[in-house]
């Protein structure tokens, strides 16, 4: 078992986590349009069929839509994720989304107007969103091309301290060799591909790179939520210490407040009803408007109020939350 396989199984292991912590599920495959060869998922596109690494179902549907699902596309390299990367999950999109059965039947009876059946397959259909998920930061011009194709990005590196991270890189085949068995290294990838049952090979190494991975990984969910603008950004809200989930249970109306320090104007704060207060970094798409206008408070404030008016969370239980802008405190703030 290859380091690079584990590395990217570990990646996928991650991000499949974040988003089960907000509400995902996982797509079981159906054996026909998504199936499973070799412990890997497939799915069917226009072109081929492609590797799935993380298809997950949102834990919403809009309505008078074919129902979403997103695919993250896992990256574990060493370096920064570039412009290619970010074009092949642009075509993989397309790809899939373009999938469609067309039999020669079906030809044959589109010929007849009096036809009594309709000519298409008759199967559920989805709209498919592809991410990139990498270790390590993405590239200007990827971040620009992810921006104006609508691609959700995750870095690790926006996450997590550089030492978490940096360990990715130390798991060689050298490594594992050392620390694993074989017959360890196989449970290991089944238990990073979901297999729960294989939680024991995890447990047992006490001194792994991948243990202390994985121990990050799971005291940092307890600190973040996801959010969704309604631009289609998507940003991580974080806390220093755990989040306590019931403040969103109750059926009250929460409105928030948004703030940045001129120290680090990317990094903002959202204060909920006054009271919780949470952090995030500012998508790379608001942040070029932000800077065509040489970072003015003003404009901050139009940025809050065009983008920031409703805000969709997804803090676990409950599955969805809006949050709204508190429009009295931004008016006083004008």
């Amino acid at each position: 078992m290859s380091a690079n396989k584990i590395k990217g199984s570990l990646l996928e292991y991650i991000v499949r986590r974040l988003l089960t912590n907000c509400g995902f599920t996982k797509v079981q495959p159906d054996n026909k349009y998504i199936f499973n060869d070799r412990g890997l998922n497939f799915i069917h596109g226009k072109g081929a069929a492609h590797d799935a690494d993380v298809l997950m179902n949102p834990p919403i549907q809009m309505p008078f839509s074919y129902p979403f699902r997103i695919n993250f596309e896992c990256k574990a390299y060493n370096k920064k994720a570039g412009l290619t990367i970010i074009r092949n999950a642009l075509g993989l999109r397309y790809d899939i989304n373009e999938f469609e059965i067309l039999s020669e039947r079906q030809i044959e009876e589109r010929r007849d107007l009096r036809r009594i059946n309709l000519a298409i397959s008759n199967r559920t259909r989805f709209n498919y969103q592809v991410g990139v998920a990498s270790v390590e930061q993405f590239t200007k011009d990827a971040i620009e091309f992810a921006a104006n194709n609508k691609i959700p990005l995750i870095s690790l590196k926006w996450l997590f301290p550089d030492d978490v991270c940096n360990l990715f890189h130390q798991i060689t085949d050298t490594y594992l060799t050392n620390i694993f068995t074989k017959e360890q290294r196989d449970n290991l990838l089944l238990f990073l591909k979901g297999h729960n049952q294989f939680e024991d090979i995890f447990s047992q190494q006490i001194d792994s790179h991948i243990k202390t991975i994985i121990n990050s990984v799971r005291d940092f969910e307890n600190r973040i939520i996801i959010g969704l603008l309604e631009s289609g950004d998507m940003i991580f809200l974080f806390s220093d210490t755990a989040i306590d989930r019931r403040y969103f249970t109750e059926n009250r109306v929460i409105n928030a407040r948004y703030h940045f320090y001129a120290e680090d104007i990317n990094l903002w704060t959202i204060v909920l009803n006054g009271y919780l207060e949470l952090k995030f970094y500012l998508p790379e798409s608001i942040i070029n408007i932000w800077r065509e206008n040489n970072f003015e408070i003003r404009e901050a404030l139009n940025l809050k109020e065009r983008l920031f008016g409703k805000l969709f969370i997804f803090p676990g239980n409950p599955t969805f939350k809006i949050i709204n802008l508190d429009e009295n405190w931004l008016n006083n703030v004008r």
